[in-house]
């Protein structure tokens, strides 16, 4: 009866979803578009992302094509994979088919993953292809096979591809060997099964090596500059923060669940395994948000396990709990999807708010002005107008100065260069096009009705002698 009425529920949401896909007014996200047009230039490696995202979506759209609807579909389609691998993890460590089942269709509904499933990101992949591992480790000890060791060095080595977060599994595989008896013996006496698992995953990665070589390793520039790590400051009340996060994403009575009921969890070589594969993320992570920042979805790989292992013991505790909490994810992730079919202006919809509306009016602008080039300083921006305006025949660019510090894909991509001299609408400040050789004019600003961002980005026409 439990499962009928999961089913029943997820069925609900997921009509929700599709409707909040199909009416809203919402345009892609930034980060969306940018990987869209990344994908309209496949390459091995871009600025601040492994490469696997973009040739996903490069090879899904050339089959249902650029469509808001169609690339919104992406997530859940994943993340339905993600499910049915999920089931077979628990499955896997002990659970019965019934449990299982209702463990990989609840996961579809915990606040992190209905929030991410309208969010075309590198985290979905990555979460697909660490459940996959975790799969492929757990048949390692129970049989470990070479081709076992060749597939689980195969799947981590797309999970890199997906996202560099993926150095968590090693982190996480390395204390569990160390942790664990049986599996260190098991690794220790097919050495050469990890070796060549550990080769699988290098050749893989490796072209993405190659491209971070020859481009001065930006994207590990990237990620120190994101990280902050210049800016150290302990601040245990974001820390703290941050952990409040993971437990409103994961459904916070499972967790209640378990921690007024501590001393009956009884923690068998299984739960001791899911929790290995979380607790250190959930650390690494909370230290960063202490000393420096961290986003909520950093430790995006540690929720699947933890909530698995919530999930275990609450079974073994009481079912109230379990039904509680779904009770209270549907709701929460229902609100949410309801907000978005209605276009709700809520501040948190800001960045995806009035999208088209801008670019169509920057169309027309450029049109009444018989210019074709658009020159934009803001990736975000460029990224969101490039998609609204795909089937226009417009060219994208963006001011970077030969020598400067590469901030983002498109001054690699598409970079305006200095000897440029033809007219063109520019969306941010003349500042950034000072270095232009050719002398040109800020012929006017030009005034927009329409805005998605609350800095109200300028528009002017440049125009040449």
């Amino acid at each position: 009866m439990l499962n009928r009425n999961i089913a029943l529920l997820f069925g609900c949401l997921f009509v929700l979803k599709l409707s909040a896909i199909y009416f809203t007014n919402f345009d892609l996200f930034g980060d969306e578009a940018q990987y869209w047009l990344w994908s309209k230039n496949l390459d091995i490696g871009y600025f601040s992302k492994p490469p696997l995202i973009a040739w996903f979506i490069g090879g899904y759209t050339k089959i249902f094509g650029d469509g808001f609807v169609s690339i919104k579909i992406i997530p859940s389609l994943v993340y339905f994979i993600t499910s049915i691998s999920l089931f077979n993890l628990c499955k896997n460590i002990g659970l019965n088919r019934k449990h299982s089942l209702s463990c990989a269709v609840i996961f579809l509904f915990i606040p992190a993953v209905s929030f991410s499933s309208f969010i075309v990101s590198t985290d979905i992949f990555l979460l697909l292809f660490w459940v996959m591992s975790l799969n492929e480790l757990i048949k390692i000890k129970k049989n470990p096979e070479i081709k076992k060791f060749i597939i689980l060095g195969v799947l981590l080595g797309l999970a890199f591809l997906s996202k560099y977060a993926a150095i968590y599994f090693y982190i996480c595989l390395i204390l569990y060997i160390l942790l664990d008896h049986d599996t260190k013996n098991i690794f220790v006496k097919n050495y050469r099964g990890f070796l060549l698992s550990f080769f699988c995953t290098i050749i893989i990665i490796l072209p993405n090596i190659i491209w971070n070589f020859n481009n001065s390793w930006i994207t590990l520039q990237h990620t120190s500059d994101n990280a902050n790590f210049e800016n150290l400051e302990i601040n245990l009340f974001r820390g703290f923060g941050f952990l409040g996060t993971q437990l409103l994403m994961v459904g916070p009575f499972l967790f209640v669940a378990n921690l007024a009921n501590y001393k009956k969890i009884i923690f068998s070589e299984n739960q001791k395994f899911l929790l290995i594969f979380s607790l250190p993320i959930f650390l690494i992570v909370f230290i960063e948000a202490v000393i420096v920042r961290a986003n909520a979805n950093w430790a995006a790989p540690a929720l699947v396990t933890f909530f698995v292992f919530l999930y275990i013991n609450t079974i073994n505790l009481s079912s109230f709990f379990i039904k509680i909490n779904i009770f209270f994810n549907f709701c929460f992730c229902s609100i949410f999807f309801i907000l978005i079919a209605l276009s709700y202006p809520a501040s948190i919809f800001n960045r995806i708010s009035g999208l088209n509306e801008y670019a169509q009016e920057v169309f027309t602008k450029s049109k009444e002005s018989n210019i074709n080039n658009l020159v934009i300083s803001d990736r975000l921006v460029y990224a969101s107008i490039s998609y609204e305006l795909r089937d226009k025949k417009l060219v994208f660019l963006m001011p970077h100065k030969q020598g400067e510090k590469v901030t983002n894909h498109f001054k690699i991509s598409s970079p305006l260069s200095q000897e440029f001299k033809d007219n063109f609408i520019l969306i941010g400040e003349p500042s950034s096009i000072s270095y232009l050789k050719s002398s040109f004019i800020v012929q006017k600003k030009i005034l927009m009705n329409n805005y998605f961002k609350k800095d109200r980005t300028s528009v002017y026409e440049i125009s040449f002698n």
